[in-house]
């Protein structure tokens, strides 16, 4: 029986193996001991991990984005009669490991997705992170959504952040609607959004100069 069929049998085991490739399963020991909470009690709050640990909640949630990247660790925004429940899954990091020890075949073309994508949405969280402050989960989970699920470009999403910053309404919900509108309007890279920009100053320009012309013939011109 492989470790992550044990975890879901409910033996409740932490391998020796998992000592032995730690460094390929957590991003760092401070990581890990969150993941150890929810292993032990996939219900645990991040608050109450954070008052067991003797850290602030902003670090535990910091430390479960970095599970989420380093993909040892997936979390789930579930809506329930208007209420956001949040559900963590420690299992990718069992069956990572149980990879890593040959219980299962590895798949190296979905590996290397999963690293891309990690990379892709770690320099979105990076770059969100200067403009908003630290993020929580579950923003993570939206701006994974965003690139995943909703298909957006990346280059897209950093745009459509620069015209919330430029707007002075940084909020994910203000950018989410930016980019419902690209969509809705066909522009869905940064060139289209571009030439749409310039075609909009063209066309200003052009009302601008039609306001101000003055006619050559009439009674001012002394004749």
């Amino acid at each position: 029986m492989t470790y992550y069929e044990n975890y879901m049998a409910g033996h409740i085991i932490l391998p020796h193996a998992m000592l032995e490739h730690f460094a390929q399963l957590f991003p760092s020991a401070g990581d890990f001991l969150v993941w150890l909470y929810l292993y032990e009690n996939r219900d645990s709050a991040p608050s109450e991990i954070a008052t067991k640990i003797g850290k602030k909640l902003s670090d535990v949630n910091h430390s479960i984005d970095n599970l989420q990247d380093f993909g040892s660790l997936k979390v789930t925004l579930l809506e329930i009669s208007g209420d956001v429940e949040t559900i963590f899954d420690v299992t990718p990091a069992l069956k990572k490991l149980d990879q890593l020890e040959g219980l299962t075949p590895k798949i190296q073309a979905e590996d290397t997705s999963n690293i891309q994508n990690t990379g892709q949405l770690q320099d979105l969280v990076n770059i969100f992170e200067a403009e908003m402050g630290m993020i929580t989960p579950m923003q993570s989970e939206e701006l994974r959504s965003l690139l995943f699920e909703d298909n957006y470009d990346a280059e897209l999403i950093k745009l459509a952040l620069r015209e919330a910053v430029i707007n002075r309404k940084v909020s994910l919900n203000y950018i989410k609607a930016i980019l419902r509108n690209w969509r809705n309007e066909g522009l869905m890279s940064t060139q289209a959004i571009e030439q749409r920009k310039a075609e909009r100053v063209e066309a200003t320009q052009n009302q601008k100069n039609t306001d101000f012309y003055i006619p050559m013939d009439g009674p001012w011109n002394g004749k």
